[in-house]
């Protein structure tokens, strides 16, 4: 389950949360060095994103920020990590939400992994409404989830990605089919109170058949939430590079779109209920942690990489870890910037069209100023007519079939949105 931000970022916190004043807890200089903490308590509960970049190998199809797994650097990375936590925790910053992950979080040594999560749990366990750790089936083990548990960690989401044993192979995985079902028959053992299973659409070589057979393992596993994503080539993978030579064959778009069809068939009736466009609930409800992503809520990233959105200003720590750890708990600060309105509209159509409930056009107006049905009424009355899109009296959602072809639907909206902008300029 990826807690990582979209391309465009999310935005403000939402209307009916009290929103930190970024200026009362940080002095971030526009050269972008350092941070200072000042002691003053803000008055709002964003969500917190731990990233712990570290792999044994990178998979197939990973354009994260991650970096070698070396004992040393991770132990001196995760003392700067305390250190930055500590920072803001002292400044009175307090989540309702964590997420930590990678990179991958299980592949801490025990004695990290303890470091981390107890001051995670000496600092923010007041208010805290759901802690959330990504691990990989290779390196999470009984011993861990009981330090999880005894901290205050009430959720782990599982990369399984598929369990086809060539699906594996080819994304890079380190796990085998089997692992997965030994690590949740610890969950069960051990209590963990809400459970997550990550997989994927769209690799090559899928077929109806791999479908079924990842249909039936979840249904024996029996999680609490699934996140199902479309595999993308992004540059600079493996997946990327043996495809651009040739050396790979991406199946046909319809053929992914059928298989996306009856996995979410086979979820729903399994009990799965989708609230956004690739994640699905049975019990526990929604990932709270990511719903304020797509609800462009107000989140602090701490770690190597990790990017921030607070009170309209948005920026992210050097992506280097070495870096990382000299600055010992004071990060350089990159890419500070105020989104602009058109950035704002974006914000608002990509990520809140993502949930099944859809954008809320009342919020739209509040948020940027702007009539929807007046800069992109024409489009949304097509989109309408040819069942991509439901209207309601205050909000637009998209169909089943609006799902398939959100990306251009979204795309669409925005070219509306700046044509309308510009000529206003």
């Amino acid at each position: 389950e990826s807690s990582r931000c979209p391309q465009v970022h999310e935005g403000v916190g939402s209307a009916d949360r009290p929103r930190i004043r970024i200026q009362n807890h940080f002095d971030i200089n526009q050269s972008g060095s350092g941070a200072g903490f000042m002691k003053v308590k803000p008055e709002g509960s964003p969500g917190l994103y731990v990233h712990v970049p570290f792999c044994r190998s990178r998979c197939t199809y990973c354009d994260f920020h991650v970096a070698a797994l070396r004992p040393g650097v991770v132990t001196d990375y995760v003392s700067a990590l305390i250190l930055e936590i500590q920072h803001h925790a002292d400044a009175g910053f307090s989540p309702e939400t964590i997420f930590i992950g990678g990179g991958t979080p299980s592949a801490l040594s025990v004695e990290d992994w303890t470091r981390l999560l107890k001051c995670l749990s000496e600092s923010f366990q007041s208010g805290l409404k759901e802690w959330t750790i990504e691990a990989n089936p290779e390196s999470i083990d009984e011993q861990k989830i009981e330090i999880a548990l005894s901290l205050g960690v009430d959720r782990l989401s599982t990369g399984a990605q598929t369990f086809v044993e060539t699906g594996l192979a080819l994304l890079g995985r380190r796990h085998d089919a089997q692992r997965v079902h030994e690590v949740h028959d610890l969950f069960q053992k051990l209590g963990v109170p809400r459970t997550s299973l990550d997989l994927i659409v769209g690799w090559p070589g899928q077929a109806i058949d791999s479908v079924n057979t990842d249909l039936a393992a979840v249904k024996e596993i029996d999680p609490d939430h699934i996140s199902l994503y479309h595999l993308s080539y992004e540059q600079g993978t493996w997946l990327h590079s043996m495809r651009e030579r040739g050396g790979l064959k991406p199946i046909m778009d319809d053929t992914c779109i059928e298989l996306s069809r009856a996995f979410l068939q086979g979820l729903q009736e399994q009990g799965f209920e989708r609230y956004e466009v690739s994640n699905l609930y049975a019990r526990g409800g929604a990932s709270l942690h990511n719903l304020n992503y797509w609800e462009r809520g107000e989140y602090l990233g701490v770690g190597s990489g990790a990017a921030s959105f607070m009170e309209g200003l948005r920026w992210k720590n050097k992506p280097d870890v070495q870096k990382y750890i000299s600055a010992g708990g004071s990060p350089e600060k990159v890419s500070i910037e105020t989104p602009e309105l058109l950035e704002v509209v974006t914000e608002l159509i990509m990520l809140e069209l993502r949930l099944t409930r859809g954008m809320n056009l009342n919020r739209f107006k509040t948020e940027t100023g702007l009539d929807f049905h007046e800069i992109c009424g024409e489009s949304l009355h097509s989109f309408e007519k040819r069942g991509l899109l439901i209207q309601g009296e205050n909000a637009i959602r998209a169909s089943s079939e609006g799902f398939e072809v959100l990306d251009s639907v979204i795309v669409k909206f925005v070219e509306d949105a700046e044509e309308r902008l510009n000529e206003g300029t």
